[in-house]
């Protein structure tokens, strides 16, 4: 990441709250038993694969993927994240902003994963151009994001407008001030297909039986509205 570069929009937030989320995130609920499943599903065989895992936190995704196949490269703007991310996966994983080109030659990867990470960058039309500019011919997307409906009932203002929300949280070593960016679902699903993608498949997150166990007030409203939205896209 160049020197010069602005600071990432949520940067001071994941550095600050690094060490209680990288202890928390593999088994809280949203993540654990809620986001990750849904995405997981999504995935397609994995053996050989050469997949760029984009925000990769503190690597508890890439370590998933790599136990299931794939030679996997993660990259994150935090670099307290990122020393979580090595002592999971060694040496596979570099500083990067999803925001500013990525330090990688044309069709480097065969897949990219991405969980919870698009909505802390501001130009998706030019993130999406760049990993399709990473990806060989034919390669496939797999990734997660804040449900549009969700973030717009829960924090209101003009659903149709790219607009900046700072929202507190309090799960992970908190009260940490995070923000991100709110959008109409037109920006993703657009976006995606004028970079060239092609859909193969949604999934709008239902709870798991798991997840009704482990938070059960959070169960009946998630259960009957949605919070992310998983996709499956190819490059055509």
């Amino acid at each position: 990441m160049p020197e010069d570069a602005p600071s990432p929009i949520a940067l001071d937030a994941y550095e600050t709250m690094a060490d209680a989320y990288s202890d928390r995130v593999g088994e809280a609920p949203f993540n654990a038993l809620l986001e990750r499943p849904a995405t997981r599903d999504l995935l397609p065989e994995l053996d050989v694969e050469r997949v760029l895992d984009a925000g990769c936190g503190p690597g508890v995704t890439t370590s998933e993927l790599r136990e299931a196949g794939a030679e996997v490269v993660g990259v994150d703007v935090s670099p307290r994240m990122l020393g979580h991310a090595r002592g999971r996966v060694g040496g596979h994983v570099v500083r990067a902003d999803l925001g500013s080109p990525l330090p990688f030659p044309d069709d480097t990867f065969d897949g990219v994963h991405s969980s919870l990470a698009f909505h802390y960058v501001a130009d998706w039309p030019a993130l999406f151009a760049e990993l399709a500019r990473v990806l060989r011919p034919g390669g496939w997307l797999v990734c997660s994001v804040q449900h549009a409906f969700a973030d717009f009932d829960r924090v209101g203002g003009d659903y149709f407008a790219r607009e900046r929300i700072v929202e507190t949280w309090d799960g992970f070593g908190g009260p940490v001030e995070v923000p991100f960016f709110r959008r109409p679902m037109g920006a993703l699903l657009n976006g995606l297909l004028e970079a060239g993608f092609r859909f193969e498949r949604f999934d709008e997150c239902e709870p798991t039986a798991a997840f009704r166990e482990a938070d059960p007030k959070s169960y009946d409203r998630v259960s009957t509205e949605p919070t992310f939205l998983a996709l499956r896209a190819r490059l055509a």
